[in-house]
């Protein structure tokens, strides 16, 4: 499993070079190339999950590597919400607003809406 894993996951590197070489891409293109992109990094996280998720695995790691691979996840979840938040406040009049419609009687009740 873990050999395909890598080799699947060089393929998706290779794609993603390939994807970042591209010039002269159409907005569709572009929005496909953002879906893929996206879609990478969902896998990678999900196999992420699935390891730490499993303890007896994780036992098998040193405290040092466990250390590293914290301090490297930290790293690339800032860089990857600092991106979103630039982006965000980039486009944010393009992005629609949320409108909170309350029921009577759930005034109290944590906000809930939908896009406007």
């Amino acid at each position: 499993m873990t050999e395909r894993w890598i080799s699947q996951s060089e393929e998706l590197l290779k794609t993603l070079k390939e994807l970042a070489s591209k010039k002269g891409e159409d907005r569709l293109e572009l929005v496909n190339s953002m879906i893929f992109t996206l879609n990478a990094i969902d896998r990678s996280i999900h196999g992420w999950r699935s390891w730490i998720q499993n303890l007896p695995l994780m036992a098998k790691f040193p405290e040092e590597d466990l250390r590293e691979m914290t301090e490297g996840l930290i790293k690339k979840a800032q860089e990857f919400i600092e991106y979103d938040v630039q982006v965000t406040e980039k486009h944010k009049e393009k992005i629609p607003r949320i409108v909170v419609f309350r029921r009577k009687g759930e005034e109290d009740r944590p906000e809930r809406g939908i896009y406007a």
